[in-house]
């Protein structure tokens, strides 16, 4: 029984094996920072940084993040990004806002945009919530591809 689905095994077995290797080489890893705590109102609020392994955590830096309140519930905020290398990156970044439960709140401005840093640049990277709703939020980075 075994011997005459082998055929079919061998076939499945390299059909996982080749979406394996594919998936492998094309992903890109996404860089994602946040606060550490969502209630914080403060204008230079403690951040919770989650980096997969690649190339670009090693190059990228988040300095830090200023927030504010503007036109009276909506938060502004400001991610002030370090290149660490002497080489520009193309990369893309977006930014996530997420209600007080930790909730992605749908809006259809949380599109990837481009961003280009210059060797040892410093950027900044800006958004404001479209929703009072908005407590915290997740700033996403990728090299561009």
């Amino acid at each position: 029984m075994i011997i005459k689905n082998l055929p079919r095994l061998r076939f499945a077995l390299f059909v996982a094996c080749l979406v394996s290797l594919l998936s492998g080489c094309s992903t890109n890893p996404v860089h994602q920072t946040t606060k550490k705590d969502p209630a914080d109102r403060s204008s230079l609020p403690e951040l919770k940084k989650v980096y997969m392994p690649s190339e670009l955590a090693r190059n990228i830096n988040v300095v830090s993040v200023n927030q504010e309140t503007v036109n009276g519930d909506l938060i502004q905020i400001q991610v002030n990004l370090e290149n660490l290398t002497k080489k520009s990156m193309n990369l893309n970044y977006k930014v996530e806002w997420m209600d007080e439960a930790g909730i992605v709140i749908n809006d259809s401005s949380a599109g990837w945009q481009p961003l280009y840093v210059r060797g040892a640049e410093n950027v900044a990277v800006q958004s404001v919530a479209s929703t009072p709703r908005a407590k915290n939020f997740w700033l996403k980075l990728q090299k561009a591809k």
